[in-house]
């Protein structure tokens, strides 16, 4: 049972375009995207022909349907990842911008370079590069204090450091090489901001053989001293890897992303891998959406990826896309280099899909939607 009049299918069009669902109040409830609108949009009304969950649902409350027409599948994609932020429909999945991220953030701009960690909602201010986010503040903690034992860089806020007059107790730890009084060069700290940049990067093995080559260096210079804090930061820092990288690292830049349905439920779960090392996750969770595995990754990739500031060389799928090289461009325009969407079939990325990183995940996500289903039914 349908409230729209479905003769007026025949009038639509059938070029790229998206169109607008909306109900007897003229409220948009769904917006969706197609190749060919009219072929698109008399699916919905076929019986059986669409199998999601939601769209009986959806399509007993449509009363009204309006089309915008556009020159390339690209534009669509667009449009409608514009529309949903703008009209926020019913069955649309919508990133909401409500949540708190904890990244660490290093204030590039400045003369003497800073880490910290900084919580923010949406989209950060881009007054520094940022590195996360981080699962926990725990996790962003433990890894701040890693940076602290491995570069030296300064630690006091801007007051502290233009009243200093001489060095603090963590330049006698070596925790620190006092720019704060100039016993370091601007070139010789920037060294150490690019090694921290690097390490967070994922680039372990640029990093440690730098530090080999420092430490040949100071050898070769007869400066024991610097030579041997060298080695103790390689070592520490050997140790460290060994714990931080998982079983079978994937050795790029990559997100891994799964979907899980339960009921009405839908959970998505993002991994960030750099250099093959885990270093943050996102989970994200809808309620009684329309769109299908596909449609929600799409749209998902679409909103997630143009306000996050790090777009990583590889993105690990678990289903094809429709539009996956159209998604591609997009994100390789904004990258500035190739972005590409990967089904995994085999090896390693396969058997990330079923790793324990992301059962964990989802058991804890099923659970607590299991709870919000219940508390919504009361």
């Amino acid at each position: 049972m349908t409230l729209f009049d479905q003769r007026k299918l025949q009038f639509f069009p059938t070029v790229p375009g998206v169109y607008l669902m909306k109900d007897e109040h003229g409220t948009v409830i769904y917006v969706g995207k197609a190749k060919n609108i009219r072929v698109r949009v008399k699916q919905y009304f076929v019986p059986g022909r669409d199998g999601r969950l939601m769209v009986p649902y959806l399509i007993a409350k449509v009363t009204q349907i309006d089309t915008i027409v556009v020159s390339s599948e690209k534009e669509a994609l667009l449009l409608e990842s514009n529309l949903i932020k703008q009209y926020k429909p019913r069955y649309n999945a919508l990133l909401k911008d409500d949540k708190t991220y904890i990244a660490l953030k290093i204030l590039n701009k400045q003369k003497w370079p800073t880490v910290k960690i900084v919580r923010y909602r949406g989209q950060p201010t881009p007054d520094g590069l940022y590195f996360g986010p981080y699962s926990s503040a725990h996790a962003a903690r433990q890894t701040l204090e890693l940076l602290h034992r491995l570069f030296p860089l300064r630690q006091c806020s801007d007051k502290e450091f233009a009243r200093r007059t001489r060095p603090c107790l963590l330049y006698q730890m070596k925790r620190c090489i006092a720019p704060c009084v100039n016993l370091c060069t601007p070139e010789e700290y920037s060294h150490h901001v690019a090694r921290t940049i690097n390490f967070l990067r994922g680039q372990d093995k640029d990093v440690l053989k730098d530090l080999y080559q420092d430490m040949q260096r100071y050898s070769e210079e007869l400066e024991f001293e610097k030579a041997a804090t060298i080695l103790t930061t390689i070592r520490y820092l050997e140790k460290t890897l060994e714990t931080q990288y998982v079983d079978r690292p994937l050795g790029v830049d990559a997100d891994a992303l799964a979907i899980h349905r339960y009921g009405e439920e839908v959970i998505l779960i993002q991994l960030m891998f750099r250099g093959g090392r885990l270093v943050g996750s996102r989970n994200f969770d809808f309620h009684s959406i329309a769109e299908d595995d596909s449609e929600l990754l799409s749209s998902f990739i679409i909103q997630q990826y143009e306000k996050q500031f790090e777009v990583p060389n590889e993105l690990l799928l678990p289903l094809v896309l429709e539009d996956k090289q159209t998604i591609e461009e997009i994100l390789t325009a904004k990258k500035g280099e190739r972005v590409y969407l990967h089904v995994p079939q085999r090896g390693e990325k396969k058997a990330l899909n079923m790793s324990g990183i992301f059962k964990m995940n989802l058991c804890l996500l099923i659970c607590f939607n299991i709870l919000k289903s219940t508390n919504r039914s009361k």
